[in-house]
C-alpha cells in the first residue's frame, strides 16, 4: 500500500463536498435529529409540569360538595359539556346516608382504561378520590377517639440522590442513539456513490486501470465516507447543547451540558465507529448490482448495529462484555459522559480496538471482492 490512497480520498472528497446531496444527507440528519428530539423533550416537559385543570363529567356533584370542592383542590374540575369529557364521575343518591352510618361508598369512574393517552388523566382522579378517602377515615378515627397514626406503622421517606447529571442520562440516552445513528447516516450516500455510483458511471474501471492497489482504492473511498461520517457525528454532538438550551429541562432537575473537551473526547470515540460504519457500506454498495439496490440493502443492514443500541438502551440490559464490544463501547462511553461517570480507559480503548479490526477484515473482504469481474462490472 502506498500514499495513493490520499489522491484516491482528496479526488473523492472533491466529488462529494460537489454532490450537494451528499452534503444535505451528512448535514440535514445533524440538524433535524437533535430538533426532533427537543420538539419531544418539550412536549413531555410540558405535560410532566403541567398545572391545567382536568375537566370531567360529573354527576351527583349536589350530593357530595366536599368531595367535589376537595377535586378542585386537586385541579379536577367538571366540564361544560359532560358528553366531551373522556372521563365520568358518578356520585350516588344515597352518598350521605352511607357516609353518616360509616357505610363504603362506591363512586363510579366510567373511562377507556385501553386508550393509553388518558392514563395520567385516570391515575390524577384515582389519586385524588384515594385522598380524601384518607381525609375521611382519619376523620373517623378521631371521633372515635383513635388516632390516624395507628394506621401508619411504617411510613417510607423518600431520599433522592439523583444528580442533575443522572437525571440527564435517564432522558438523554436516547439522543445519545441518535448520535451513534448520525454516523451511519451521515456517510451512507458517499459510500453508495463512490461505489455503486461511480460502476454505474462507467469511471470504476479508469480506476482500477490506474497504477494503484486496490488497497489504496479501498482506502481512500473508505476515507471519504468516514469523514462525513465524522462530519455528521461532530455537527450532533455540537447542535445537542444548542438545541436542548430552549428546552425547559430545569423544570425537571435535569442539565444538559457538554465542555469543549467533552465534546472532543466523544468526537474521537466516534472515529472508529465512523471506520467500521463505511467499510460496511462499502462493502454492501459492491456487492450490489445498482445504486438502488444498494440503497435498499445498507437501510437493511444499518438497522442492525442499530437495533441492538435501541434494545441496550430501553431494556437497559447490562453485562460486562458490552463495555469491550463494537458498538456497544462506543453506546456506553456515550452515556457515562452524560451521567457524570468516570469513563474507564481501558474499555474504551479495547472497544475501539475490537471496532478497528472488524473494519479492517471488513476493507480486507472488499478489497478481495474488487479482484472479481461480477462485482466490478455488476453482473
Amino acid at each position: 500500500m502506498t500514499s495513493a490512497w490520499k489522491t484516491v480520498w482528496l479526488k473523492e472528497l472533491k466529488d462529494a463536498i460537489r454532490d450537494r446531496r451528499s452534503v444535505m444527507a451528512a448535514m440535514s440528519y445533524a440538524f433535524f435529529g437533535p430538533m426532533l428530539m427537543a420538539v419531544a423533550f418539550f412536549a413531555v416537559v410540558n405535560q410532566a409540569t403541567s398545572k391545567s385543570d382536568l375537566e370531567v363529567s360529573l354527576t351527583g356533584a349536589e350530593y357530595a360538595p366536599e368531595l367535589v370542592r376537595h377535586l378542585q383542590q386537586n385541579g379536577i374540575v367538571a366540564h361544560e359539556d359532560p358528553e366531551q369529557a373522556s372521563i365520568e364521575l358518578t356520585i350516588p343518591e344515597d352518598y350521605q346516608e352511607k357516609l353518616a352510618s360509616a357505610e363504603p361508598i362506591t363512586i363510579i369512574i366510567r373511562a377507556d382504561y385501553s386508550e393509553r393517552k388518558g392514563s395520567d388523566a385516570r391515575r390524577r382522579v384515582e389519586s385524588a378520590i384515594n385522598g380524601y378517602n384518607r381525609i375521611v377515615a382519619g376523620a373517623r378515627l378521631m371521633m372515635r377517639g383513635v388516632s390516624p397514626e395507628v394506621m401508619q406503622a411504617i411510613t417510607p421517606a423518600r431520599q433522592d440522590t439523583a444528580t442533575k447529571e443522572s437525571r440527564a442520562a435517564l432522558i438523554m440516552g436516547t439522543v445519545m442513539v441518535f448520535v451513534i445513528m448520525s454516523v451511519f447516516f451521515a456517510g451512507m450516500n458517499v459510500a453508495i456513490d463512490t461505489s455503486a455510483g461511480e460502476r454505474e458511471r462507467n469511471s470504476l474501471e479508469f480506476l482500477l486501470a490506474q497504477p494503484l492497489t486496490s488497497a489504496d482504492l479501498v482506502l481512500g473511498k473508505a476515507f471519504t465516507a468516514s469523514t462525513f461520517a465524522m462530519l455528521g457525528g461532530v455537527l450532533t454532538l455540537a447542535m445537542i447543547p444548542l438545541v436542548f438550551m430552549f428546552v425547559p429541562l430545569e423544570k425537571l432537575g435535569i442539565d444538559v451540558s457538554f465542555s469543549f473537551l467533552t465534546q472532543a473526547t466523544l468526537a474521537l470515540v466516534l472515529l472508529p465507529v465512523a471506520l467500521f460504519a463505511s467499510f460496511l457500506q462499502l462493502l454492501v454498495s459492491f456487492l450490489a448490482k445498482s445504486f438502488k439496490e444498494a440503497q435498499t440493502y445498507i437501510t437493511f443492514v444499518m438497522f442492525a448495529p442499530m437495533t441492538v443500541v435501541f434494545v441496550l438502551e430501553f431494556t437497559r440490559f447490562s453485562h460486562p462484555a458490552l463495555a469491550y464490544l463494537p458498538i456497544t463501547s462506543q453506546h456506553q462511553a456515550l452515556l457515562g459522559s452524560i451521567n457524570g461517570e468516570p469513563v474507564s480507559a481501558l474499555p474504551l480503548l479495547i472497544g475501539g480496538v475490537s471496532t478497528l479490526i472488524v473494519a479492517a477484515i471488513l476493507a480486507f473482504v472488499v478489497q478481495w471482492k474488487l479482484k472479481s469481474e461480477k462485482v466490478v462490472f455488476g453482473l
